[in-house]
């Protein structure tokens, strides 16, 4: 069974995303407020993550495309490996309904597809409560 204490240090995020382009902006957004980014280019490769290493939060790219059971799916399976673990989506199209389930689920945010990348810093920062 994996440890899932740590010593106080930067908050751990891991970014579900499979675009080159935006990996890069995204840890470049999260490099200065010091935050650990760490990428899953799918589903299956971020579960194999979370399974070996404790995250404070993940961020998930809504046009992922090994989204098989989808959103909700993919929401239930990251709390079940941890309830505290905080979620925002971004790059979402869901109506409003859609978006509440998911909060529901446990989705701590929700950004649209136009979104500018200060609303995605200020949306994972106050999740994890740094704002």
């Amino acid at each position: 069974m994996r440890s899932r204490s740590r010593k106080k240090s930067n908050p751990r995020l891991l970014l579900i995303e499979q675009d080159p382009r935006v990996i890069d902006e995204i840890r470049a957004l999260f490099a200065n407020p010091g935050l650990e980014c760490e990428v899953a280019l799918s589903v299956e490769t971020a579960m194999k993550i979370l399974g070996e290493r404790r995250m404070d939060a993940v961020l998930v790219d809504a046009a992922v495309d090994s989204l098989s059971d989808g959103m909700a799916g993919l929401v239930r399976q990251l709390k079940g490996e941890d309830k505290a673990m905080k979620i925002v989506i971004f790059n979402g199209t869901a109506r409003k309904t859609a978006q509440r389930k998911l909060r529901r689920h446990g989705v701590d945010g929700y950004l649209r597809a136009r979104s500018s990348h200060g609303m995605l810093t200020r949306s994972v920062r106050r999740a994890l409560g740094l704002e």
